[in-house]
């Protein structure tokens, strides 16, 4: 049978189909939904590529390897949001491009110089960093930090730039770029014996996939923009959008620490083993919901930008229907998975991980809300990045005192996930109230201006 009539008995068959024709309806509709389904198929396809690929990496590598590419990116992490003062994250202000052209140069001034800043940091003081920490096993690795250091701000750079320019189907092919490269690297150094390196070298490949896409597509859309870029132009720019670095920055810093805190501390307190069971454990419970979070996130910030700047009054009812569709998928999604993994993991990655499975069912205490709060949590493009900052610090000290706890009173493993996850889950709550203050506040005044 032809190509062609395949595809009308498809189309026949889905117009038939009252619930499908609401919900493509739906999305057509909508351009917050239209550009999460972009993105979000794309996302999708990328964390499948991952998710076959892990089976076959978690039976090459050890626990122990694991546990030390979750170090090594949790430390690059944390550092890599200094690499451009988050400057990046202003993008979506400006209202004229020769604005945000401006602040492209100025990213990439910054990169520069916080690039040959880290690399002085860690050559002359990398090893005391190291005995610091207790973290000796990555003092071999060093080169390989600042390389995924530069990587990582340049890609963060010119990805925002896309998210500016709602180019969300360029972002989508460069999502399963970096995941078909970091999958290939991984499982062909694993063959070779390469070891833990194989692992980190993958990550870093995966992180630098799609620099080269996004270049090509900006210089040939925006070359006279980019011609505009000056001196004063980025001097502007620069005293413009000071909240950044100040506010921001700090509030990333923070932010970032307290994410990947768990598998340096966990390193630190029992081994390298039970901070690569934490780390599967960790991917196998976000990976389910990180496609839609994820492209939900920047489709927010798309879509809220635009209202911020058109001063439009809808942007509370933006922000709880989202918050009621990501609960609606989060709860059933990511709880489902997490009951089953202690059953699941060990057939799925083999018998050496089923402590694995276990650690899923803490987890699930700081995912689920994690995935309802990330990506409508855009404090700064309302004005308030004040409140992120506090609220960021005041969760770093509390992850951090649980931590302190349990290692003095020496607790199991599986009963310092716990208190990690309910700490985590009552500050989600505190954020969710936040966000909805700040965007009251800022309706409020958009109100009493017109």
């Amino acid at each position: 049978m032809p190509l062609g009539e395949n595809m009308k008995r498809v189309y026949d068959i889905i117009e038939s189909n009252q619930l499908s024709t609401k919900i493509i309806r739906f999305i057509s509709n909508n351009p917050l939904y239209k550009s999460v389904f972009v993105l979000g198929s794309g996302t999708i396809l990328a964390q499948l590529i991952g998710i076959l690929s892990m089976p076959i990496i978690t039976r090459i590598y050890t626990p122990e390897d694991l546990g030390l590419l979750a170090a090594y990116t949790s430390i690059l992490s944390i550092v890599a949001v200094t690499a451009t003062f988050r400057y990046e994250f202003a993008y979506a202000l400006p209202k004229r491009d020769d604005g945000a052209a401006n602040l492209f140069a100025l990213c990439l001034i910054l990169l520069i110089a916080t690039t040959a800043g880290f690399s002085l940091i860690l050559l002359f003081g990398g090893d005391i960093l190291v005995n610091i920490l207790n973290l000796d096993p990555l003092a071999d690795y060093v080169l390989l930090l600042i390389l995924g250091f530069f990587g990582i701000g340049l890609y963060t750079t010119l990805n925002y730039w896309a998210i500016r320019q709602r180019d969300y189907k360029r972002i989508t092919y460069t999502k399963i770029n970096q995941s078909a490269c970091s999958a290939v690297f991984k499982i062909l150094l694993g063959f070779l014996s390469f070891g833990p390196i194989g692992l980190i070298i993958g990550h870093v490949v995966s992180e630098i996939a799609g620099i080269g896409t996004y270049s090509r597509a900006m210089w040939i859309k925006e070359r006279d923009g980019l011609r505009r870029i000056s001196f004063s132009g980025i001097k502007t720019v620069a005293k413009e959008y000071w909240s950044f670095p100040v506010l921001n920055l700090p509030a990333s810093i923070v932010n970032n620490f307290t994410i990947y805190l768990p598998a340096i501390m966990l390193l630190a307190i029992y081994d390298g083993q039970t901070a690569g069971f934490y780390a599967l454990a960790n991917s196998m419970m976000v990976i389910p919901g990180s496609a839609i979070s994820r492209s939900l996130a920047q489709a927010y910030l798309g879509e809220a930008s635009k209202m911020v700047r058109e001063e439009s009054q809808d942007l509370r009812s933006l922000y709880v229907k989202t918050i009621r569709h990501l609960s609606f998928i989060a709860i059933p999604l990511i709880g489902t998975f997490a009951l089953c993994a202690p059953f699941v993991v060990p057939v799925i990655f083999g018998e050496a991980w089923i402590e694995a499975g276990w650690y899923c069912l803490p987890l699930a205490l700081h995912v689920i809300p994690n995935f309802i709060v990330y990506p409508t949590t855009k404090l700064e493009i309302y004005g308030f990045n004040h409140w992120k900052l506090i609220w960021d610090i005041t969760r770093l000290v509390a992850v951090f005192v649980g931590f302190y706890i349990g290692q003095l009173y020496g607790v199991p493993v599986l009963i310092m996930l716990t208190i990690y996850a309910l700490i985590m889950l009552s500050m989600n709550i505190i954020l969710i109230k936040l966000n909805l203050k700040a965007i009251s506040n800022i309706t409020h005044m958009l109100s009493v201006k017109a």
